[in-house]
């Protein structure tokens, strides 16, 4: 096939995509259209050229930098905006699995698959220097290999790349399993989210840097760690799970744990949806966007209390049992915080004038009752510190006589913030630099 019917097949499909018509306005895929049809013309225009292939070179080396691709620019770019496009086909794929993807529908996903095949083979550099003789600076071999280029691709999108050197009859299963596992529009691009207000809406936004603890920098609290996995892991088999409060004391790894979980698990489809304070006017907002998705959701409220005067508990406490609406089989609710009874208590609760003053404290507990598993972190004792100190210490390979490094972590919790985990990271952190100096 010569360059310009390979061109005029592009824009003929672009022309005719009905499941991923959107596709062909997303930054890159654009810019190429573009420069085919302008390659395609009587008389092209360099200018044009040279302008589209600018932001393209642009578009694609950003990408690079990004995430950390050095090689195939261009198809990654490609499969992204697949990975990550809502259509019919996706979603269904998503929720369902391919099972439910009725025939008409994979005739079509699969008819725009060879077309996207075909649009991941164009050579753009090429087909300018063959139709206008003009060469180009090439967009592949801009960023080498090296270990701290940048943080390196989602491992399940990297594989993905490879849909386009499967045979014909194998992409639509291939691509429907993909979305099955990862999801796709926003769901497929990140793993944690915030809800974002903008005027009278709201809407869920991507977090792009989730903290990327792992449960193996997490030392001490197994047993705690152990009952909110176990939990996690029913919850992702479709088995009963319960709504989970993580209570205990500053800086024993309460909110660590909960964001170790998904870096554990985003690959077998947990989400997770961040609510803070200000967002529990929304709440049945938050929940309504993630209700009909086929991954699984935890909504996180970190450090969650409530002062005497704030009603917004209730409405947690109506989603969590006893309200009309429930959560959807796809959402769970785990919270950390300093308060066991979340709802601050004062002294006056208990002299009250009020004639059912008890009903009303009993209100004010209620909240905590409603998770149906409430884990304990407690304050470590000596030993229990020192041995997250060990742990970490080893971990992070310190050559330091245990004795002195022992009487050091002693010292450091009396002068700072005590014995916690979170001291115990900030110690050995403050000996890993003093060592490195």
């Amino acid at each position: 096939m010569s360059t310009k019917d390979l061109l005029k097949e592009v824009l003929d499909g672009a022309s005719k995509l009905i499941l991923y018509r959107g596709i062909v306005h997303r930054p890159g895929i654009r810019e190429v259209i573009g420069i085919a049809k302008e390659l395609l013309k009587e008389n092209p225009s360099l200018g044009v050229i040279y302008s589209l292939y600018g932001d393209l070179y642009s578009i694609l080396l950003n990408y690079a930098i990004e995430n950390g691709a050095f090689q195939d620019l261009w198809r990654r770019v490609l499969t992204d905006a697949v990975a990550y496009d809502e259509n019919a086909f996706s979603l269904i794929s998503e929720r369902y699995g391919f099972e439910a993807v009725g025939d008409s529908l994979a005739w079509e996903a699969l008819q725009e698959l060879k077309w996207l095949k075909t649009l991941s083979r164009l050579d753009v550099v090429g087909a300018v220097k063959e139709v206008v003789d003009v060469d180009l600076a090439h967009f592949e071999g801009c960023l080498k290999s090296y270990e701290s280029s940048a943080r390196g691709l989602k491992g399940a999108r990297e594989d993905l790349i490879y849909l386009w050197d499967r045979e014909d009859v194998q992409m639509v299963r291939y691509l429907s399993e993909y979305y099955r596992s990862n999801g796709c529009g926003i769901f497929g691009q990140y793993t944690a989210f915030r809800w974002v207000v903008e005027g009278c809406e709201g809407h869920l936004e991507g977090i792009r840097n989730v903290d990327p603890v792992t449960f193996d920098e997490l030392i001490g609290y197994r047993d705690e760690r152990q009952v909110v996995i176990d939990n996690t892991q029913a919850f992702l088999k479709g088995l009963p799970a319960s709504n989970v409060l993580l209570y205990g004391d500053r800086g024993t790894g309460k909110s660590s744990t909960v964001k170790a979980l998904l870096n554990e698990y985003s690959g077998q489809g947990l989400r997770m949806v961040e609510v803070r304070r200000g967002d529990m006017p929304f709440l049945h907002d938050i929940i309504d966007s993630v209700r009909n998705r086929g991954l699984k959701f935890i909504l996180f409220f970190d450090d969650l209390s409530f002062d005497e005067m704030e009603t917004n508990y209730k409405e947690l406490k109506s989603i969590l049992e006893g309200g009309v609406e429930a959560l959807p089989p796809n959402a769970v609710v785990y919270a950390t915080s300093n308060r066991r009874h979340l709802v601050k208590e004062y002294l006056q609760d208990n002299d009250s004038e009020e004639l059912h003053s008890r009903d009303t404290k009993e209100e004010k507990l209620s909240l905590a009752d409603r998770f149906g598993i409430t884990v304990t972190f407690s304050t470590p004792d000596q030993r229990k510190y020192l041995d997250i100190v060990k742990g970490l210490a080893e971990r992070f390979g310190l050559d330091v006589d245990w004795n002195v490094l022992r009487e050091q972590a002693i010292k450091w919790a009396m002068w700072h913030n005590g014995m916690s985990p979170r001291s115990a990271r900030q110690f050995i952190d403050h000996m890993r630099y003093k060592l490195a100096r």
